[in-house]
C-alpha cells in the first residue's frame, strides 16, 4: 500500500511541478516611466491608439522583454512585447 501512495504522490508532484511557472517566465511589474523611450515608441508605433496602463519585465528565450499593456477605445486589453533592443515580439 505504501508503494501505491508513494507512486501517486510522485505522479501528482511531477504534474504540478510541470504546471508551475518557471523562474525564467516570472513577470515583474515596472512603472511606465521607467521603460526606455525607444521601447515605448516601438509599442506606440504598433498600436498608436492604445492607452498604456501597465508594464512588466520578463525573460523570454533568454532575453529581457518589456510587456506593455493598454486598452483600446472600446476597452479591449492588448499586450505589446518589445525586447530590450527594440524588437517587437507581439
Amino acid at each position: 500500500m505504501r508503494v501505491y501512495q508513494y507512486l501517486v504522490l510522485t505522479v501528482a508532484l511531477t504534474f504540478f511541478a510541470g504546471c508551475s511557472e518557471s523562474i525564467g517566465e516570472r513577470k515583474e511589474p515596472i512603472a511606465l516611466d521607467k521603460i526606455p523611450a525607444d521601447i515605448i515608441k516601438v509599442a506606440q508605433n504598433e498600436h498608436p491608439d492604445l492607452k498604456f496602463e501597465s508594464a512588466f519585465t520578463e525573460i523570454e528565450d533568454g532575453q529581457p522583454v518589456y510587456e506593455i499593456r493598454g486598452k483600446t477605445k472600446n476597452g479591449k486589453i492588448i499586450e505589446v512585447e518589445v525586447t530590450k533592443d527594440g524588437k517587437l515580439l507581439k
